[in-house]
């Protein structure tokens, strides 16, 4: 193309901008000015998916919530649109068109996913609020299509990993360093932490869980990095990084971020050991029966504490035990008692995906109740991964959850022993640890149906399954399946 065409494309192109953004003025439409952008988008998506993905996951982290756009629900801007357009684009590309790596099906973690969506979709037709059922069901599955149908193939290779992961913890990193610069304002008080992180992260606790999910990588990095072959400005960037995200996360004064990595150091040590999953489980299920059975006297030890959330780490952390005058404390056990009374209710189809909110207010018991406790239940979910699925689906609906976590956990842990690379098993290593981060501060809060904390638990588990199928399997024991 001669430079007198190619000047000629230009000011056409120029003039059809132009004529394009005057047109949508007239019309009230101010979005005109985007569509160069959605363009490109529309040509990654066709061409480079692989590329667009990847720009997704470093616009989430900077993505704000804008509530109530339309019917009600609130939307991520921009990431979520951008969700929902990969979604429709690969239900075609992938099914209608025939090219996705169908294998991908036949494992053990997603024939978990599949139960267990399958029960929600079933579970949605009984629920109690059909609409906000439906909503949970089609927001899960484009956070499924996506960060996990999608990403296990992207992830064929092991690079692509590692760059989906640093396109999160770039703009996260930005996204401290603002909160951190905004915090230094009150002295770093905790009276001011818990939305100092707007309007990126709504509150401390989501932006303390997505920290932590990098934390123990970040280390692994920095330690062994050498060893990884990884060049030296990527170990200096996971050193440099890994104390910047530490700071972070000590300065939310999230509690349940910080028994996270106690949490985490505890399956760390364990694998250490050569600990086997059931052998884990074990270990659980007998602490779980001590606790049961000696409740009453637990919790007549922790209804002694009477220490307050205050400023300091020390005495912060202390009132994570109490049960007696911290209202944090108080309405979670609020929410979960009134989640149990639920269950007994509706033991097998609850009632219904995303509905806890719009129900548990007549399920309170007067006892827990709290001066933030509302009698119109229309303050969140029951602040626990597990009570969730558990009061809005059923038994089978948690069983059918815990199974995706056993066969992520066994699928990791065998490659963190039996890996055919020191790069695949810290990788493994590194992302159950991050996984443990989030299920251990699971057990206070829930914020796995959100874009923010979507992407990195589904993107996670997808890891696990691309490393298990395209790296540590011969390509022969797949076609065999």
């Amino acid at each position: 193309m001669d430079s007198a065409l190619k000047k000629k494309w230009l000011l056409g192109s120029g003039l059809l901008f132009i004529l394009l953004n005057t047109i949508g003025i007239a019309f009230e439409f101010y979005w005109a000015p985007m569509l160069p952008a959605l363009a490109v988008l529309f040509l990654l998506a066709l061409l480079k998916l692989d590329v667009l993905i990847i720009i997704l996951v470093f616009l989430v982290p900077l993505s704000v919530n804008i509530e109530d756009v339309v019917l009600g629900m609130g939307l991520s801007l921009p990431a979520e649109p951008l969700i929902i357009g990969i979604f429709l684009l690969v239900i075609y590309k992938f099914t209608i068109d025939g090219t996705y790596d169908f294998t991908v099906l036949k494992h053990p973690i997603t024939i978990a996913i599949l139960v267990n969506m399958t029960w929600i979709l079933i579970t949605t037709f009984t629920s109690m609020e059909k609409i906000v059922s439906l909503k949970f069901f089609l927001s899960r599955s484009w956070f499924l299509v996506v960060f996990y149908f999608l990403a296990v193939v992207l992830f064929k290779r092991i690079d692509a990993i590692k760059n989906y992961l640093w396109a999160y913890m770039i703009p996260l990193a930005f996204v401290i360093i603002f909160t951190l610069i905004k915090h230094s304002n009150d002295d770093f008080s905790q009276i001011t932490s818990f939305e100092v992180m707007a309007p990126f992260y709504i509150a401390h606790g989501i932006y303390a869980a997505a920290i932590a999910f990098f934390i123990p990588l970040l280390f692994l990095w920095a330690v062994l990095g050498f060893r990884l072959n990884l060049n030296f400005s990527s170990v200096v960037a996971s050193i440099g990084f890994l104390g910047l995200f530490t700071v972070g996360l000590i300065l939310s004064y999230t509690r349940a971020g910080w028994i996270s990595l106690v949490a985490a150091l505890l399956f760390g040590i364990a694998m250490l050991l050569r600990l086997r999953l059931w052998h884990m489980l074990s270990i659980l299920g007998i602490i779980s029966f001590m606790v049961i059975a000696n409740f009453d006297d637990i919790f007549f030890q922790l209804y002694q504490n009477k220490q307050n959330s205050a400023e300091g780490i020390e005495k912060h952390l202390e009132s994570v035990s109490n049960v007696r005058n911290d209202v944090s404390n108080l309405e979670r056990v609020n929410r979960w008692a009134a989640a149990i009374n639920m269950v007994e209710e509706k033991p097998i189809v609850g009632f219904g995906p995303g509905a806890y909110s719009f129900t548990y207010a007549p399920y309170q018991n007067p006892e827990f109740k709290t001066p933030i406790t509302t009698a119109f239940g229309d303050q969140g979910h029951a602040h626990s991964e597990y009570l969730n699925p558990l009061s809005e689906s059923g038994w089978p609906g948690l069983i059918s959850f815990l199974a995706i976590l056993y066969f992520a956990f066994q699928t990791g842990l065998s490659m963190v022993y039996k890996g055919k690379t020191l790069e695949i098993k810290i990788m493994s290593a590194s992302l159950l640890l991050g996984l443990v981060t989030y299920l251990s501060h699971g057990l206070l809060n829930s914020y796995s149906e959100q874009d923010k904390i979507a992407v990195l638990f589904w993107g996670f588990i997808a890891m696990i399954t691309a490393l298990d199928l395209y790296h540590q399997r011969n390509q022969s024991e797949i076609e065999e399946e």
